[in-house]
């Protein structure tokens, strides 16, 4: 599905197979290219469906001349190889991203990082497995690809009549860029802000000092700064109450910090444990491994702020109030 923001200037919607069944790719057109902001996830029908919709535009995959990627998730950034093969796009992303990507996409190096941690932080052997199958699978729906372009947070780029700003945002991701046009304010988001849920945070498994909650709140903080009236995400409808939203996803987050320490009341805990009591006993799989990234972060936080304290207890790690 293809929507028009303004003239030249396209929203096109791909499918996906998630719980979350949809991902949001924006559209420049400059004569006869193309930039792409985001690329979609390399299953099912996402090409045909975006080969249709930029042919109803008068144009085609061939003319994508340049693709702007805002975080290294396969949902952002899962056809950008297929598409430079087929047109030799340049892909801009970050640098922080562009070393994700390399990383998590090395599975002789991510498989045995992924068991060490999620054991170490209560899950069973038999769901550490089962993560790993998960892992690979979203790998697979990546086609391969490596940045051409670095981008530095607040640099400038144009395409035709737009101009356009990198801004550096961290936090659901570990390199994240959203895309900011002034002159419109307008800003594509990606994942950073999202109109009806809240981003997954998770580690960055081969970066120790990255500290996605503090990142996430400090890259709120820069989005509610910037002379933005309408932003479009990665997810869902525009958001054009921008503060307000920014405001709601603070509290989010300060009312699951507390979840987390109370769930520490009782003595010290994994992190699989205290996620079991923020989010319910009863979780599906792959719940189980969002779930427990998302209360790491909140402890990592805490830990690092001095409120709690992380003990080694055999082959696990405990947390508890200091």
């Amino acid at each position: 599905m293809i929507n028009q923001i303004s003239d030249n200037f396209y929203c096109i919607t791909l499918p996906m197979t998630f719980r979350l069944n949809h991902v949001h790719v924006y559209v420049l057109v400059h004569n006869n290219e193309v930039a792409l902001f985001d690329t979609g996830v390399n299953i099912g029908s996402a090409l045909d469906v975006l080969e249709k919709d930029l042919e109803s535009i008068g144009q085609s995959i061939k003319a994508v001349r340049d693709i702007y990627i805002t975080h290294a998730h396969g949902d952002h950034c899962g056809m950008a190889g297929l598409i430079k093969k087929e047109s030799g796009a340049i892909i801009h992303l970050s640098c922080a991203a562009d070393e994700s990507n390399r990383n998590y996409s090395a599975t002789d190096l991510l498989i045995p990082q992924v068991k060490k941690f999620y054991l170490a932080h209560g899950l069973a052997q038999q769901e550490v497995d089962h993560s790993v199958i998960v892992l690979r699978g979203i790998r697979d729906i990546v086609t391969p690809f490596k940045g051409d372009d670095l981008l530095q947070s607040h640099e400038i780029r144009e395409f035709g009549q737009w101009q356009f700003e990198a801004i550096f945002t961290p936090g659901h991701s570990n390199g994240h860029l959203c895309y900011h046009f002034p002159r419109e304010g307008i800003l594509l988001s990606g994942d950073t802000v999202l109109p009806h849920i809240t981003p997954n945070l998770s580690p960055d498994l081969f970066d120790v000092n990255f500290r996605p909650l503090e990142n996430f709140l400090a890259s709120l903080d820069e989005v509610a700064n910037l002379p933005v009236r309408k932003i479009y995400p990665g997810h869902g409808n525009a958001i054009e109450n921008v503060r307000g939203r920014v405001q709601e996803l603070h509290a989010h987050h300060a009312e699951r910090t507390q979840l987390v320490l109370n769930c520490l009341g009782d003595g010290p805990k994994t992190t699989f444990e205290v996620a079991r009591g923020v989010f319910g006993q009863d979780l599906p799989d792959f719940d189980k491994f969002l779930a427990l990234n998302e209360t790491y972060v909140h402890l990592l936080d805490l830990a690092h702020k001095g409120i709690i304290r992380e003990e080694q207890d055999g082959n696990v790690l405990l947390y508890t109030v200091q």
